[in-house]
Formats: C-alpha cells, sequence, structure tokens
C-alpha cells in the first residue's frame, strides 16, 4: 500500500523493519537511544527494534491507564462534591495542602489559555493531572489540624474506593502512587522495556478494581499487554514492527 509520501516505496506493517529506517535513530536522538544500545551491547538494529518495542508496550498500556485515571478522578471528584457543590476546591472548609492547590491553580492556568477564563467544574476536573487526585490519598502534611488528609479527608474520599477491604489510607495511596509513576514514564517516552510488565499490568487492574470491579473486569479482558509481550521477540530479533 502507498504511503502518500514522494519516493516512498510500497511496504507491508511485516516487511517495515525499523532498523531500516536510516533516519530513525536521528529522529530518537542518541540520549533517548542509549539505553537501548547498552542493552545489546551497541548493536543498533537491535537497539532500534527494541524502541519501537516499547513504543508498542506503552501503548498496550495507555488504554487501561486511561480508564485508571478517569475513574479515579471521577469517583473522588464525587466524594468530594456530595454533599457540598460542584467545585469543592473552593470551599474554605476543604483545606488542601499547598501542592494540591497548585495543581488546581495549574488546570485553571491551563484553562485560561486556552481561552476558557469561566470554566464549568467539570473543565477543570477534565483538565486536571493525574498527581492531584493521588495526592489526595497522600498524607498531606501529618498531624497538622488542617492539613492532613488522614483525619481530613480520608473519612470522605475512602468511599471512592468501594472495594478497598481492610485497606485504609496509606495503602490505597501506594498502590495508586505506583501507577502514577508508570503513568508518567510512558507519557513521558522513558523506558518500560525493563519493567515487570504482567506485574505492572496487575498493579494498574488492581487499582482499577478499588474503584469499580467492572471496569477492572473489562480491562481484563480485553487489554493486549500479554499480546505485545509474546511478540517481543519477533519484534527484536526478527523487526516486525507493530502499532
Amino acid at each position: 500500500m502507498k504511503s502518500g509520501l514522494s519516493g516512498q516505496t510500497s511496504l507491508t506493517r511485516s516487511e517495515m523493519d525499523p532498523s531500516l529506517v536510516p533516519s530513525l535513530p536521528g529522529a530518537i536522538s542518541a540520549p533517548r537511544l542509549a539505553p537501548y544500545l547498552r542493552r545489546y551491547q551497541g548493536n543498533t538494529a537491535m537497539a532500534i527494534r527494541l524502541y519501537m518495542w516499547n513504543v508498542e508496550m506503552s501503548a498496550a498500556f495507555w488504554g487501561p491507564l486511561c480508564l485508571f485515571e478517569v475513574t479515579l478522578r471521577n469517583a473522588l471528584h464525587d466524594a468530594m462534591r456530595a454533599n457540598r457543590i460542584d467545585d469543592w476546591w473552593n470551599l474554605k472548609a476543604v483545606n488542601l495542602e499547598s501542592r494540591e492547590d497548585r495543581r488546581i491553580e495549574a488546570a485553571l492556568d491551563k484553562l485560561a489559555f486556552a481561552g476558557n477564563v469561566a470554566p464549568t467544574p467539570d473543565d477543570v476536573v477534565a483538565a486536571t493531572s493525574l498527581g492531584l487526585w493521588v495526592g489526595l490519598t497522600g498524607i498531606g502534611a501529618a498531624r497538622h489540624p488542617l492539613y492532613d488528609y488522614e483525619t481530613n479527608l480520608w473519612p470522605t474520599i475512602s468511599s471512592a474506593f468501594p472495594n478497598r477491604g481492610s485497606w485504609g489510607r496509606r495503602q490505597v495511596h501506594n498502590k495508586l502512587n505506583r501507577v502514577r509513576v508508570l503513568r508518567n514514564r510512558i507519557a513521558h517516552h522513558e523506558p518500560i522495556f525493563l519493567q515487570p510488565h504482567a506485574q505492572q499490568r496487575d498493579l494498574v487492574i488492581e487499582s482499577i478494581a478499588l474503584l469499580d470491579a467492572d471496569v477492572a473486569h473489562f480491562v481484563a479482558s480485553t487489554h493486549r499487554i500479554d499480546d505485545v509481550l509474546t511478540s517481543k521477540q519477533d519484534s527484536v530479533a526478527n523487526g516486525v514492527c507493530r502499532f
């Protein structure tokens, strides 16, 4: 099938070995390619193939991570606005530590820069970072009368995690924060090829299950992470690239 680019030859997906694209190492850049070259003792062809497999694995994780992030922020938003107002962050009775305040301000600034100077609460929630919502499950300022989240926020937001069993705030936060770290590595196109992918898969699904068992079951039934794991040898040894 023709690509539509002048001078390009016709290639099928299985024929397009990324190591045969001469400009790809420069497009990726030497610093970003370095960990992959170290993995294969300077073999550029295998490094390029591993890099592209890393992209494929990142893409496979992205769908589950998207559902995790959206489910988390909506569940926590619903818990925080219950018996309050939709823009609960503006209430004097809701005491957020400076880090969470800054994340809400960053969302408002992003909306204003895009021309939305009077955003609805839904607009603000959609513009917030994952860090805000994971941060709400953190400790805040420990033992502070206003900003200790254990005593001032957790009793409210714990309802967002109906399937947490006997877990408390700390256990929930630790699991969510591990997902946040993985999500940020993927969002910034960092290497994840050495990550324990099966454990990370389970981490994401288990984190969703804390919030909604049905969504977790859907993700567990439809993700393609295992397929990408199975394809690694073919991708690196033979240059089969799939997106």
